[in-house]
């Protein structure tokens, strides 16, 4: 260990290296798709031009934490989310790209979900797969 960080521990902090990467999944071309026991749910407020988007926090089978957010204009998926628990198994898949409906803009995403509802007797997410 370097003088340096032994003097001050956060002496190193701030480069490249330290900077985390997003846990934020992104549909990018048709057919991704994400799933994850939900361990956090939430809804978060619309900013700008993104509108407001019901938030799932999917751990994935290697423990790691996928964060997945579903717009709230969507009544599909507002309606097919909403009795979605802590623990039941989310499914989130890109399905098919919509032409815009206005030239010049980005063509819209199909998405479409999945949800296992899980409970005390069939265990605790993946484990009970």
């Amino acid at each position: 260990m370097s003088k340096d960080i032994e003097k001050d521990p956060l002496a190193d902090l701030f480069t490249d290296e330290n900077k985390p990467e997003s846990n934020w999944f992104k549909f990018e071309k048709v057919g991704d798709k994400v799933a994850g026991e939900v361990v956090e749910t939430y809804e978060q407020a619309g900013s700008g031009n993104f509108p407001g988007q019901r938030v799932f926090c999917l751990k994935q089978a290697d423990g790691n934490v996928v964060n997945v957010g579903l717009k709230q204009t969507s009544n599909y998926l507002m309606t097919r989310t909403k009795n979605v628990k802590l623990g039941d198994i989310l499914g989130v898949e890109f399905k098919a790209e919509i032409p815009a409906k206005v030239k010049g803009n980005h063509p819209a995403k199909s998405i479409e979900v999945y949800v296992k509802h899980m409970n005390k007797t069939e265990g605790d997410g993946f484990g009970g797969l």
